[in-house]
């Protein structure tokens, strides 16, 4: 259950930091440069940590399959 928490918690953090991302950009007048380069610069964070995710879902997955079929 920790795992399944962790998942969760870590993903709901990502979606916060998606959204403040969203609400940054709908209050700016006009999207400039920087504002590009900021994007980019967040997107990628998110990326990497939601790839992080997708990794340690994997991992779980194919430990929790190893320890189904040990036991049937």
């Amino acid at each position: 259950m920790v795992e399944a928490d962790l998942l969760i918690g870590n993903l709901r953090q990502q979606v916060r930091n998606l959204q403040s991302l969203l609400n940054y950009l709908e209050g700016r007048q006009a999207v400039e440069t920087d504002d590009y380069s900021y994007s980019h610069t967040r997107l990628q964070e998110l990326i990497q940590d939601l790839k992080s995710l997708e990794r340690f879902s994997l991992d779980r997955g194919r430990i929790h399959n190893l320890r189904a079929v040990w036991l049937n």
